[in-house]
């Protein structure tokens, strides 16, 4: 008798074989440090060919491309662009091209709001920013916290790169040939990259730890199960990720002082619970290195961090592209260096309310032909200060000149690595809560600061004026408008006490301003 399986089972089957065959194409070849030395300053010295090239073949060669559309309408054909880069260089091309209309904001490369450009108006979604010259790789999902999470393809080619990016900051760091453990929120997404990229540089991670309970779906199974057998038949050993929830940490930390000198890849609030965890028990952090992605690592963190003896180099990254920086060796501060041989950055000025108040935004340009994504002066809600070259570090020195500092969301609440954009809560706090508690659109305003102890927080600021108001009432409404939008960081953050309501004024920006969310430094 003939047995029918299910579609989404066989589609889960094979998903789990397709990461199967990711695995020898990954780890087959070690990554040795001469290819790391070697192929990043062969991309450093390529890089306008290499921009040129994704724009012919990726965006020219592609009727559908957001980024076509925007180059045919302020008037640059290839030849154009060819001439552009050849004489002036890539950074000053993209100068030009943004201030002719070439640029995509972050609603804009989201779906979330129409394109314009002067008179014309056009709509794009995630299919037209999508990078057609890559066809097979580990599909990575983005966090979902603007609707539905967007799936991207990493290449290996792409993964391989992105390993040596990772070497070239443990060398900085003194840890490429120490023990790394991963330890992040989720079993895949960045947890997964990590290890596949410290294990193709022959040094997995001895742990990898996840403060959120594991999903028990079928094709997560099957495709983790499929990884690890792959990656056996080459000799490695890549662990199981292991349940260690927040004010449990006791197991990492005994692991750290154990294996000192280590690294800890991991997210700020996690690295500072381990630091808190260790001053509570007496314990010297001295020799443990966190490289810390997913939110900012702000002077408070890096306090604590710095007291138990322990440092911490932070880094940026997000889905559509992977790493984009390093922390710098050199820098007291949060400080990181471009990646320069994949990625282009621009600043340019960015209104982020209704009031006009801007801040530098960063745009970022792809520059790989197996980039997740395509990206082309395109936002993705960070602003910094750039600096240029100065430090000498190792980083500075091997061709990553381009500094970044103090990186920020104007856009985004980031707490305890988890993020939701500040553009769909804004409609909370000037419509939802004065419609239902009372007051208007003044009298509230999320603010996102730390405290004491250094964890971010998110405090939902009531005006006093407002007597009686239901404060319980206030308090529910905000976490269902982030549970309807990503339940997992909502709850992430009710277990970490992340949310709470405080009666005072909303506060007003150095200019006086008042914005709808607001960050304090």
């Amino acid at each position: 008798m003939l047995t029918m399986f299910p579609l989404n089972l066989l589609r889960t089957i094979g998903r789990g074989a397709s990461t199967a065959r990711y695995v020898p194409h990954l780890l087959g070849t070690p990554i040795t440090w001469e290819n790391v030395l070697a192929d990043t300053r062969t991309r450093l010295t390529a890089r306008a060919d290499a921009f040129l090239d994704v724009a012919e073949r990726a965006i020219y060669a592609q009727a559908d491309s957001a980024y076509r559309v925007l180059l045919d309408a302020a008037g640059y054909d290839l030849a154009r662009l060819r001439r552009l880069v050849h004489t002036r260089g890539v950074e000053e091309t993209l100068q030009d091209l943004q201030r002719d209309g070439v640029y995509v904001t972050i609603e804009e490369f989201k779906g979330l709001r129409e394109v314009q450009r002067g008179p014309r108006r056009w709509r794009f979604t995630e299919h037209n920013f999508r990078n057609p010259l890559v066809r097979a790789g580990l599909s990575a999902p983005s966090g979902g916290t603007r609707g539905p999470a967007l799936w991207n393809t990493i290449s290996v080619s792409n993964h391989r790169m992105g390993a040596q990016h990772l070497a070239l900051a443990l060398e900085a760091y003194g840890l490429r040939h120490r023990p790394v453990a991963v330890w992040v929120a989720k079993a895949h997404g960045a947890g997964l990259w990590a290890v596949l990229a410290l294990a193709a540089m022959g040094n997995p991670p001895p742990h990898w730890y996840t403060h959120v309970t594991p999903r028990r779906s079928l094709r997560l199974r099957l495709a983790m199960s499929a990884l690890r057998q792959a990656a056996r038949l080459y000799g490695v050993r890549l662990p199981r990720a292991t349940f260690a929830p927040l004010g449990e940490e006791a197991p990492i930390l005994a692991w750290a002082v154990a294996a000192r000198p280590c690294g800890l890849f991991t997210t700020p609030s996690l690295a500072l619970r381990l630091a808190l965890a260790a001053r509570r028990s007496g314990v010297e952090l001295a020799g443990v290195t966190f490289l810390t992605i997913a939110e900012p690592l702000t002077p408070v963190k890096l306090r604590h961090i710095h007291e138990v003896g322990a440092r911490a180099f932070s880094s940026l990254g997000f889905t559509e592209f992977g790493r984009v920086s390093y922390g710098c060796p050199a820098a007291a501060v949060d400080e990181t260096h471009v990646c320069s041989d994949a990625v282009a950055v621009l600043q340019v000025p960015r209104a982020v309310d209704r009031l006009g108040t801007a801040v530098p935004a960063l745009l970022f340009t792809t520059l790989r032909p197996d980039a997740r994504r395509i990206l082309l002066n395109t936002e993705t809600g960070d602003y910094a200060h750039m600096l240029g070259p100065g430090c000498g570090c190792f980083l500075e020195q091997l061709g990553w000149t381009t500094r970044l500092r103090d990186i920020r969301s104007f856009e985004k609440l980031n707490a305890e690595g988890r993020l939701f954009y500040g553009t769909q809560l804004i409609d909370l706090v000037e419509q939802t809560l004065p419609e239902r508690f009372g007051g208007d659109a003044t009298d509230y305003q999320l603010v996102e600061q730390e405290d004491d102890m250094g964890f971010t927080r998110l405090s939902v600021l009531v005006h006093p004026r407002l007597v009686d108001v239901d404060e319980q009432g206030i308090l529910a409404a905000v976490e269902a408008a982030l549970r309807s939008r990503h339940q997992a960081s909502a709850e992430i953050w009710r277990d970490a006490g992340t949310i709470r309501l405080v009666r005072a004024a909303p506060l007003l920006t150095a200019a006086g301003k008042l914005m709808p969310l607001h960050h304090l430094a």
